[in-house]
């Protein structure tokens, strides 16, 4: 006989890794990515009897990850987004483009990240964030542009 709690510590194992680094490209604070991520999986364990049928449960809790910081960045308004690094050095490279990323506005962020950085479908991040598919092209590509901007290259 299953439990309800059957499979989420696998889940979680699985899933706590990539919220922390989605968070971590997003904001750049280590300070409160943890946190964040882990109020996330405490929701999702919650809500488990639910989101276990889902055909993708991480991005139900990538959702309610990047909903917990943009709250917090809302309250916290004042302290720099990228204050501190990550306790693991990056490379140069990683670190450039997390740095880059930062500087998008949070929609164009989210879903460059979301796409680029874990491999979402469109479809897939407008059901994480609850907008069309339409929308999400448009903030990639402009996203996409920004980043070429940021970074020095070109627009073609």
């Amino acid at each position: 006989m299953s439990t309800p709690d059957q499979g989420f510590t696998e889940f979680f194992r699985n899933c706590l890794p990539v919220v922390t680094r989605t968070l971590t490209a997003l904001s750049g604070d280590s300070r409160v990515v943890e946190d964040i991520a882990q109020d996330a999986m405490v929701i999702a364990r919650h809500r488990w009897h639910d989101i276990h049928a889902y055909d993708k449960p991480e991005a139900w809790v990538l959702k309610v990850a990047i909903r917990l910081l943009r709250r917090w960045q809302q309250r916290d308004r004042e302290t720099p987004v990228a204050a501190l690094p990550d306790v693991a050095e990056p490379s140069d490279e990683v670190e450039a483009l997390h740095a880059a990323l930062r500087e998008l506005s949070p929609r164009h962020r989210e879903t460059v990240a979301l796409h680029h950085l874990l491999g979402y479908s469109v479809s897939e991040i407008a059901a994480v964030l609850t907008v069309g598919e339409s929308t999400v092209r448009t903030h990639l590509t402009r996203g996409r542009a920004e980043l070429r901007r940021i970074l020095g290259g070109s627009d073609e």
